[in-house]
């Protein structure tokens, strides 16, 4: 493998998971190993990337994901929470297709647009709750009530049950123990089972009535629609709170950037765009397995074989964007990998782009001197291969006085 090593950045560096160890930014795709019985290939290059995200020969389909795992060692696993996992994110077209375009009919951008003066006031009420603090949290108090609260909005999760979902997430997020795990799924199907045919009975403007209502027209079988209903809830609002929360953490860490922001709101949508590419929640993309051999440059990975896309080393890639470990909020970063690419594209994109412009705007305009409550190599983050998240950002908001700004 040839180039420099992956550097992005001090903050960046550490921690990675230790798949990530030695990967470079140029190098050419290598062989490694998720487990000691479970070998992959990884793709670094931002074109490898994108060739291998779009290739028809490169699949996501679990079922046959699990006959790969089972032919090459001889062991059968059942993936942990199988009722839970029959949705588009598990599937290749044409159930990609069929399953995407449903959603499609139920998370328009006119439903997600109407959304804006729910996120406002959600802001404004943490913002609120964070001024009166010394010291908060920005997962905890703000990132992720915000995105919990208006996935939970969006869908039709009744304010009641929303601690519900929350802590479900939480428990979620411990990395339990296989039996641990099962018996959550098995407890978040059945809770989503209810809550559909709640919607069935009495639908009502939301996606999860929408989405009852598209299943029951085209066919879903029972457990698709519990599936993609839990999708929705739980990708509907991770991912983003971790596009906030690394975000944020960012401008922290770039003061100069973060007053040209406060200078400049019209920027904001550019540098969201930045920011993303340059600290993408999305580390890498779900686990691909291939059909057929896949030519990347002098490389061929053969058929048969596990590939990793490294989103994170491919946003820095200097081939496509210069000077990439640099931030620079006027960069435009367009075709970055933040949000994925090809048919798993984030259907959720739109959802997150307001969300993030709406809280970032608000919270700089509040908390001018925001700063971390602690060094930034105290901050934890979890051990896992597809994400960076943090678990908790200890910040001093310390508020204007005048109160309120609109974003």
């Amino acid at each position: 493998m040839s180039g420099p090593e992956l550097r992005l950045g001090e903050e960046l560096i550490s921690p990675l998971h230790p798949l990530y160890d030695g990967l470079q930014v140029d190098g050419a795709p290598r062989p490694a190993h998720l487990a000691p019985d479970h070998p992959v290939w990884v793709v670094t290059r931002y074109a490898d990337a994108k060739k291998v995200l779009s290739h028809p020969g490169v699949r996501r389909d679990a079922k046959q994901a699990a006959e790969l795992y089972a032919k090459r060692t001889g062991e059968r696993r059942e993936a942990i929470g199988a009722s839970l996992t029959a949705h588009m994110l598990n599937a290749d077209p044409p159930d990609h297709t069929r399953l995407r375009a449903l959603v499609g009919r139920a998370f328009t951008s006119r439903r997600v647009e109407r959304l804006r003066p729910h996120i406002e006031q959600l802001t404004d009420e943490l913002l609120d709750a964070m001024a009166a603090r010394e010291q908060a949290d920005l997962m905890g108090d703000f990132a992720v009530p915000l995105t919990i609260g208006v996935i939970c909005e969006l869908l039709g999760v009744p304010p009641a049950e929303r601690d519900h979902v929350r802590s479900a997430w939480e428990r979620q997020a411990e990395l339990l123990a296989p039996e641990a795990a099962e018996a959550l799924a098995e407890e978040q199907a059945d809770y989503l089972r209810g809550l559909l045919e709640a919607k069935r009975r009495d639908p009502a403007d939301d996606v999860f009535s929408a989405l009852v209502q598209a299943a029951d027209e085209d066919g879903l079988t029972a457990t698709e629609l519990v599936a993609m209903s839990h999708l929705l809830l739980m990708a509907g609002f991770e991912t983003t709170m971790n596009m906030i929360g690394n975000a944020v953490v960012t401008l922290l860490l770039h003061p100069e950037q973060a007053a040209s922001l406060r200078e400049n709101p019209d920027l904001l949508p550019n540098a969201l765009e930045e920011l993303v590419r340059y600290d993408s929640a999305v580390r890498a993309s779900m686990l691909r397995f291939t059909v057929e051999d896949v030519d990347l440059g002098d490389v061929t990975i053969p058929a048969g074989e596990y590939v990793l896309v490294s989103n994170l080393t491919a946003n820095h890639d200097p081939e496509r964007f210069a000077d990439p470990d640099r931030l620079d909020l006027t960069r435009k970063a367009d075709g970055h990998l933040g949000y994925g690419h090809g048919v798993h594209y984030c259907v959720g994109a739109p959802l997150a782009r307001l969300e993030a412009r709406v809280a970032i705007g608000k919270l700089l305009a509040r908390f001018p001197d925001l700063r971390l409550a602690v060094p930034h190599g105290e901050l934890v983050w979890l051990p896992i291969t597809f994400l960076r998240a943090l678990i908790s950002v200890p910040v001093i908001p310390q508020p204007v006085l005048t109160g309120r700004t609109s974003a």
